[in-house]
């Protein structure tokens, strides 16, 4: 099966590990199935905003000891984040690889601002599309501006190609 004229060849999928599994069938979809030429880019941002508030924080106890250094936490917590990403960046790669055989597809994990990276990773691979998940939601979603979270907007709004958000199925 052929691609249709003028689909994506580069295609940046960004991944939380919130994703609906149909995910996969909307990126075959839109790529049009099974074509030799497709690169696939899966993406993982490890958000570091928290860390860097916790570093500003005052110290929990004063007094004559020397305070223990955060470096052997902080380098336990970035090893813990490096497993997870990929775990979740290999499972991922498996379900896409069987719906997409013949497809190049690459992992790559970014740390900072996940709205930030997910941007600036799909200008610096020239990605033809960025395709993302809504956040899931509990209830029922309305049209507009609150129907995405605030990762999807600032995606939505600054992305220097076109992006697909994919809804979860219901």
């Amino acid at each position: 099966m052929s691609a249709p004229v003028g689909a994506p060849r580069r295609v940046l999928v960004a991944l939380a590990g919130t994703e609906d599994p149909a995910l996969v069938a909307q990126v075959a979809r839109v790529v049009g199935g099974r074509e030799s030429a497709i690169e696939l880019t899966l993406l993982h941002v490890e958000e570091t905003g928290p860390r860097e508030l916790a570093a500003h924080g005052l110290p929990l106890r004063s007094g004559p000891w020397p305070a223990r250094s955060g470096d052997a936490v902080e380098q336990r917590l970035a090893e813990a984040d490096d497993l997870r990403a990929a775990a979740l960046l290999e499972a991922w790669h498996d379900r896409f690889a069987a719906a997409l055989p013949d497809a190049g597809i690459a992992h790559l994990v970014a740390r900072g601002r996940p709205e930030q990276e997910i941007v600036a990773a799909a200008g610096r691979l020239a990605a033809d599309v960025l395709v993302l998940c809504a956040r899931p939601r509990t209830g029922p979603t309305e049209a507009g501006p609150r129907s995405l979270g605030h990762v999807s907007r600032f995606v939505v709004d600054h992305s220097p190609v076109p992006v697909l958000v994919v809804r979860r199925s219901r």
